[in-house]
């Protein structure tokens, strides 16, 4: 074979966002002057490039390109070991190629960010919000969850302690702002609160400054504002009725039944009687 090719080392380590170079050593053992092009090949190949990406070499000549990975500092390469390799392709018509292969270790990284939803809450008997943790690392992060201490009129209660993220995904924890003591009317009272999101690192990293977020609670009074007004405006409506009743509709009730009282109603009503009464004489008789 014409053409040998080896990397300087077959593992090598590589942080997100930044740039690892791997000296790549390629020997033309021919007769003739040879041109070769380099592709990466594995995982890596969308964030890794050969550079210069052509080399000229002479019968016998060595020549050295770079292999310069870059991970990118999001969560769409995952933390760990990946296998690569770099063919090395003669542009000859009779050219063979090699692959020299190796393996790189993308290095950990954690970016937390955290939001509250609402920022803002309202009730008489308690606020309810959603915390909001995306885990923008290439790892999975276990975050614990808290309110830090401050307000003595509030307490806020998480329905879980901590929440596990996976890289790219966001999880939503909901939690509860309760009143100290309830409220029954009143100016409705603001309180303002604050919770923290801390991710926990292995053993040896570098410890992550906990996130913190602000939001508030506004305590209603368990009766409405509008509940007196509404009071007072029913009974004044009931007192201006029975005023009615007895101003207006009384009188003319009693001046209908004094007119329905006449002397042709009167006669009328005992000659009823007294035709009655004989029928009901003759009925006795018979059934003795």
């Amino acid at each position: 074979m014409s053409l040998t090719a080896s990397l300087d080392a077959s593992t090598v380590s590589a942080a997100p966002g930044a740039e690892t170079a791997v000296p790549l050593q390629v020997r033309n053992s021919g007769t003739t002057v040879e041109e070769y092009r380099f592709e990466v090949v594995g995982a890596c190949a969308a964030w890794a490039a050969v550079e210069p990406a052509v080399l000229s070499l002479y019968p016998g000549d060595s020549g050295t390109v770079s292999l310069m990975l870059c991970p990118p500092r999001d969560a769409t390469v995952p933390a760990g070991e990946t296998p690569f390799g770099v063919r090395v392709v003669p542009t000859g018509e009779q050219g063979e190629t090699v692959v020299p292969e190796g393996r790189v270790t993308v290095l950990p990284f954690t970016e937390t960010t955290a939001e509250l939803v609402p920022r803002g809450s309202h009730g008489a008997r308690a606020g309810r919000h959603q915390l909001a943790v995306d885990n923008r690392g290439n790892t999975p992060v276990t975050v614990r969850l808290g309110a830090q201490s401050g307000s003595e009129r509030a307490r806020v209660v998480f329905a879980a302690p901590e929440l596990h993220v996976a890289p790219g995904k966001a999880e939503f924890a909901r939690l509860r702002v309760r009143p100290v003591k309830r409220m029954l009317r009143g100016t409705p009272v603001t309180h303002p609160f604050q919770v923290f999101a801390a991710t926990q690192v292995a053993e040896g990293q570098e410890p992550v400054e906990p996130i913190l977020v602000d939001g508030s609670y506004e305590q209603e009074p368990l009766l409405p504002r509008w509940l007196p007004r509404a009071l007072i405006t029913a009974a004044v409506l009931v007192l201006a009725l029975v005023g009615l009743w007895y101003a207006l509709l009384r009188p003319a009730v009693k001046s209908a039944a004094r007119e329905a009282v006449t002397p042709e109603a009167v006669r009328s009503a005992a000659a009823a009687d007294k035709s009655k009464a004989p029928e009901q004489g003759g009925s006795g008789g018979s059934g003795s």
